[in-house]
């Protein structure tokens, strides 16, 4: 089956726009932890990271992959496998953050700009084409 670019090309600014919004969640809690709880920018990674997956989580599906009228089995194996793609994506960017802020004063001053330049690189390189299995159209099943 041949490729639709357009459709692809369209579901990636829809899946950016998705990926703005739980950002904004994302930066936000891992602002506010550092700022207003006390927490440095490494003890408020993780944290920040489940609450951006959840609101991603809900922004992909509905509106960068439209999957609805989905049977409950399949919404349970999509939250299953996306569960999966985002726990690689904690992985990676909780480690290639740390790496980065281990690394460079610079990247430790200015962690929200290293947030954003590693998170984006670990969406656009290993989550959108994961969400491609995950969300994919399944053809109904004929019933016997």
């Amino acid at each position: 089956m041949p490729v639709d670019i357009r459709a692809v090309a369209l579901r990636l600014v829809r899946s950016g726009g998705a990926g703005l919004a739980a950002t904004l969640v994302d930066i936000g809690s891992l602002t506010g932890l550092v700022s207003l709880a006390g927490l440095s920018p490494r003890a408020a990674n993780v944290p920040a990271l489940v609450l951006g997956g959840i609101a991603m989580f809900f922004g992909q599906k509905y509106f960068a992959f439209r999957s609805r009228g989905a049977p409950r089995a399949e919404v349970v194996r999509e939250m299953v496998l996306f569960s999966l793609v985002q726990l690689g994506s904690i992985v990676l960017t909780g480690f290639l953050f740390d790496r980065a802020l281990v690394a460079s004063a610079f990247a430790a001053r200015w962690y929200v700009a290293t947030r954003l330049v590693v998170s984006n690189a670990v969406w656009l390189g290993f989550s959108f084409p994961a969400w491609h299995v995950v969300f994919r159209a399944r053809e109904p099943r004929a019933i016997p």
